[in-house]
């Protein structure tokens, strides 16, 4: 349950726009790198000025840090979700993205709003990234239950997910895997649950050197749009959403004018 009042973080300036993207990010992921993406777009005046950009900030870092850890799915959507409705305007247009395992949340939310919620024609659109399809997410996740140690390393072999920077710190590495290890939890049972076909546009986009989520394997996100796929290769590895901030606003701007 999340108990502060900033787990929908503003990332671009207020505007007059009414068109919102709200962003997800990967396990152990923060909000930190994309204000930083947004801040260099700016400056060089790459940023879709038609769009504005929010990003969920999940428990245990950055404002949230002393929140509990997260690691059921369907209480996280509900959060989220509750916090979302009164959030944006009845005219408001609402696109969701989501990179790896926000993916997945970003999906689930957006069943949520569509289903049950006072949002449902202010949903326009899904954009995934670096992401299998639901059905597609391993049952065996027992690796998550390993020391930390062995956990560290099983996460750099399936992720490329541990900085360099952070293997040199066990101070900080200690703080961090703590976090990944219960947003990953979140993604248990997810293959043998159930995955509506949502009445919105899906877009994926794939890392042209994911080894995680390739372009074959994010293509099974088409089963569950009834309004229509397409799947683009950007360049990257499996972090490559971030770098590509500016195309995702981009999308989210078609999604949100009913193109694409």
């Amino acid at each position: 349950m999340m108990t502060s009042n900033d787990a929908l973080c503003r990332i671009s300036p207020p505007s007059t726009s009414k068109t919102h993207l709200l962003w997800v990010p990967h396990a152990g992921g923060a909000t930190a790198p994309l204000f930083k993406q947004f801040r260099s777009l700016a400056t060089s005046r790459n940023a879709s000025h038609c769009v504005n950009l929010w990003a969920v900030r999940l428990a245990g870092r950055e404002s949230r840090f002393s929140d509990p850890l997260e690691t059921d799915m369907d209480s996280l959507v509900e959060s989220i979700a509750t916090e979302t409705e009164p959030t944006f305007d009845d005219d408001d247009t609402l696109v969701l993205a989501g990179h790896s395992l926000g993916a997945l949340i970003a999906y689930r939310l957006a069943n949520r709003l569509l289903q049950g919620s006072s949002l449902p024609t202010r949903v326009k659109g899904l954009i995934v990234m670096g992401a299998s399809s639901p059905s597609q997410w391993t049952q065996n996740r027992d690796w998550l239950d390993w020391d930390d140690a062995d956990f560290a390393d099983e996460l750099d072999r399936r992720y490329g997910g541990l900085p360099a920077g952070l293997k040199q710190h066990p101070d900080a590495l200690a703080m961090f895997l703590p976090i990944v290890r219960a947003d990953l939890k979140l993604a248990r049972g997810v293959a043998s649950a159930e995955h509506p076909v949502i009445p919105v546009p899906i877009r994926a986009m794939a890392g042209a050197e994911d080894h995680v989520a390739n372009r074959a394997k994010m293509q099974g996100w088409q089963s569950l749009t009834s309004a229509g796929f397409s799947l683009r290769v950007l360049p990257g590895d499996h972090f490559f959403p971030v770098a590509n901030l500016s195309k995702v606003m981009l999308t989210a701007e078609t999604l949100a004018g009913g193109e694409g």
